[in-house]
């Protein structure tokens, strides 16, 4: 089954385009995302959630007929509470189904993994990318406090634990991390698939020499891998305020190598001589997510205020309390080309509140995959597929 673009359904001309005008207008110009009242942040989420609604109900015929059979109809976006109630494909879809609502030829395919060789299928446009990579701005208030008024233009580099896109293979997290090159001039030191850890060290020493401001970026597994390579070889560096690190991803299957987060930090903070576990950030993000949550200064991952969180019970799909743990799932308007309205296979939390670092709005923690799933994210195919020197 592939899904079509079709024109002439009865919701034509519902989506003018002013909620899209300012879901970019608060992308790409607004450097504060968290500032406005929690009650303007709903608001905000419930208009531009009713407007993408629209447009994938009727630019998407797959998923007006999901819809339809959940009896739901895009007046049913009345009020708040309806958001609720929009049918949210699970992410699995993504595997069997071209999930489409614009051309194919407007679109570029990003894969996920699996180990059972099945991959997510994610149709993304130039519009649907340009939004995501803007979730990640580096003049977002969330990162300032780790390289303050320094120009990363002209004094700052970005170490990359990944390929550059050109030999990414696909790989969700690689296309993601490669985004880092917004942030300043980047070198990428997985190629041929090699993580080559001995230029890296060599590579940092010469920048923090030179008084650049380094930041080092990879899936965690790689930047432990990068830690362990270190303390091997009696390396320990003296970065003070000078650098931050920067991960994405999930783990190997192998928990023996695993570091939970706090550890990575701690592990982190004494290699690389920083001042503060503050400079050392996570940022969550799944192929079929068209946005990224970045973590603050206190290790909580903030969710920008146009996406929807929904934690589900398991058992019949219906919303958990704030802070229970449950089934995530989420409602994401920024991407046109595919309905963004996805019941994902993570287990997690959200927390409604102000954060100890001042933001308001919603928080995440994720705690494990499900366990009958066999997909174990994009960073476990590329730690599997690289060595290291």
């Amino acid at each position: 089954m592939v899904t079509r673009t079709d024109a002439g359904h009865p919701l034509s001309g519902v989506l003018i385009g002013t909620e899209f005008a300012e879901l970019d207008r608060l992308i790409f110009e607004d450097d504060d995302w968290w500032s406005m009242a929690s009650a303007d942040q709903a608001a905000l989420r419930h208009r531009l959630i009713t407007a993408a609604v629209a447009h994938h109900l009727e630019h998407n015929a797959d998923y007006r007929r999901f819809a339809e059979a959940r009896g739901f109809a895009v007046a049913d976006l009345d009020e708040p509470a309806g958001l609720l109630d929009v049918p949210q494909f699970p992410t699995r879809m993504f595997k069997r189904v071209d999930v489409r609502s614009v051309p194919a030829l407007d679109c570029d395919v990003f894969k996920s993994s699996g180990t059972s060789g099945t991959r997510s299928m994610v149709w993304r446009d130039e519009p649907s990318l340009e939004r995501l990579a803007g979730s990640l701005r580096p003049e977002g208030d969330i990162w300032v406090d780790l390289y303050g008024d320094i120009d990363l233009d002209d004094d700052g580099e970005m170490f990359h634990l990944g390929p550059n896109r050109r030999e990414a293979d696909g790989v969700w997290i690689s296309y993601i991390m490669t985004l880092v090159e917004m942030f300043a001039s980047t070198r990428s030191y997985v190629s041929e698939g090699v993580l080559r850890l001995h230029d890296v060290v060599r590579d940092l020493e010469g920048a923090l020499a030179d008084g650049r401001f380094v930041c080092v970026a990879g899936p965690p597994v790689f930047v432990a891998a990068l830690l362990r390579h270190m303390s091997d070889n009696s390396v320990k560096l003296s970065a003070g305020d000078r650098m931050a690190v920067i991960t994405g991803g999930g783990w190997k299957k192998d928990e023996s190598s695993r570091l939970d987060p706090a550890q990575l930090r701690s592990l982190a903070v004494d290699t690389f001589g920083l001042d503060s576990q503050s400079q050392v950030r996570d940022v969550f993000n799944q192929v079929e997510l068209n946005t990224a949550f970045i973590e603050c200064e206190h290790h909580r991952k903030h969710v920008p205020p146009w996406v929807e969180v929904i934690v589900r019970d398991p058992r019949d799909l219906s919303p958990v309390p704030d802070g229970q743990t449950g089934l995530m799932s989420y409602l994401d308007p920024t991407a046109r080309s595919y309905p963004c309205f996805l019941l994902a296979e993570d287990f997690g939390s959200a927390q409604t509140d102000v954060c100890p670092c001042g933001r308001g709005g919603t928080t995440v923690e994720i705690h494990r995959r499900m366990r009958t799933s066999t997909h174990h994210g994009c960073a476990l195919r590329l730690a599997e597929t690289v060595r290291t020197t």
